[in-house]
């Protein structure tokens, strides 16, 4: 009877520890690489949102930018961004989130001081199908929402869709989930902001 050999079960776990620890090295090289890219594309987001254009400048510029124009501050326990130019204060900066189609979606969204009007939205994160409901990355889908106005009269609905008669932008053909996902969730957040966030702002 052949004797049972340990050899090569205790090669697997030598070269199964010696992977883990090349991988484990990766990651460590390389997690600030991978949060310095995000917190870039985050600000860059941040900067399209209030119009600013960073498509010509490189990392160091684009920070830059974000220093010049955005400054966080705390309203009601939420975390809200201030959006300055030439030292004005044009607007504020408003993190969105909300389950859409595939998963959470997170965006920002730029609207004016007195919130009546929206200045620009780009979104930071999602699960969107690509080609589908991915496309609301797409310039042409984003820039529908700069300088609609919003009814503050409404309480939930500020955000409409053609051919709605109060229809202010278009949605994505062929997405209609995705769609009226990011209106819902772009409405549900305006609507906390406004009745939560907007008087407290103002009585700074």
């Amino acid at each position: 009877m052949k004797k049972f050999s340990f050899k090569p079960i205790a090669f697997m776990m030598v070269l199964t520890i010696i992977y883990t620890g090349v991988l484990a090295t990766i990651n460590e090289a390389t997690i600030d690489r991978i949060q310095m890219n995000n917190q870039l594309r985050e600000r860059k987001a941040f900067l399209y949102a209030l119009d600013i254009d960073t498509s010509d400048k490189n990392a160091e510029e684009i920070n830059s930018l974000y220093d010049d124009h955005v400054q966080e501050i705390t309203v009601s326990d939420k975390t809200i961004y201030e959006g300055y130019k030439d030292d004005e204060l044009i607007g504020y900066l408003l993190p969105i989130e909300g389950d859409a189609v595939w998963g959470e979606l997170k965006a920002i969204i730029a609207v004016t001081p007195d919130f009546q009007e929206v200045l620009g939205i780009d979104f930071l994160s999602h699960n969107e199908t690509p080609g589908l409901g991915g496309r609301i990355d797409e310039d042409s889908f984003k820039e529908q929402f700069r300088n609609i106005t919003l009814d503050l009269d409404k309480e939930d609905d500020f955000i409409v869709y053609n051919p709605d008669p109060d229809g202010q932008v278009d949605s994505i053909s062929g997405a209609t989930g995705t769609s009226n996902a990011v209106r819902r969730i772009l409405n549900n957040n305006l609507s906390i902001y406004i009745s939560e966030v907007k008087g407290e702002l103002e009585n700074d």
